[in-house]
């Protein structure tokens, strides 16, 4: 009797035992994992959405703004209005801003001049694209995007970070001004998103 007790505690040590290696084994193969590298996969998280300048009427005017809905949920709102329709014969002007380690955006972190803005920002948005196009009730998901006004209630703000930009980048703040231009080289729709590349394991601020 005593000897099966006293098995069946070193049992139970032994399992406790290991449980507590597979603990901090398992700890420390996530922080080998883990690195803090300054470049990598990473997370977008979208920070703020608003047109770039407020008091010139642009032919493409895109009035979104983010708005909290709850305390875990996000939503893009407002609409876009188009008096000139959304096509190929448009040019796109992106320029990458990034925050400085002092405080203060510096641009030309990256600068992309490319034709058939349609056909690019369809491409290179993916998921975000047809989530888009469904929340602001636009009636087809291809180019162009007639002239018109598109209204959205709210759409959950992850359902635009499914996007097929390049999934290794510097880890950061960063702030995207995107401008759009005519045949005439003149600017005819601008808009700013400040966007956090962050470690897939981060958690956004």
């Amino acid at each position: 009797m005593k000897h099966s007790m006293i098995v069946k505690t070193i049992g139970k040590m032994l399992i406790k035992t290991f449980g507590l290696i597979l603990f901090f084994s398992s700890s420390q193969s996530k922080n080998i994992f883990r690195p803090n590298l300054p470049v990598g996969e990473y997370h977008l998280v979208i920070d703020k959405v608003y047109p770039c300048e407020k008091t010139k009427n642009y032919p493409l005017q895109f009035n979104w703004y983010l708005s909290k809905k709850t305390s875990s949920i996000t939503e893009l709102k407002g609409n876009m209005t188009l008096f000139i329709p959304f096509d190929d014969t448009l040019t796109i002007d992106f320029n990458l801003e990034s925050w400085g380690s002092t405080g203060g955006w510096v641009p030309n972190a990256l600068i992309i001049k490319t034709k058939k803005a349609c056909s690019n920002v369809k491409h290179l948005t993916g998921n975000a694209w047809l989530n888009y196009m469904e929340g602001f009730k636009i009636p087809a998901n291809k180019c162009p995007i007639p002239v018109g006004t598109y209204i959205t209630p709210g759409i959950d703000k992850t359902k635009f970070e499914d996007m097929n930009f390049p999934k290794i980048y510097f880890y950061g703040k960063y702030k995207v001004v995107v401008r759009y231009k005519n045949l005439k080289n003149e600017v005819v729709g601008c808009v700013v998103v400040e966007i956090n590349l962050i470690r897939p394991w981060e958690t956004p601020i």
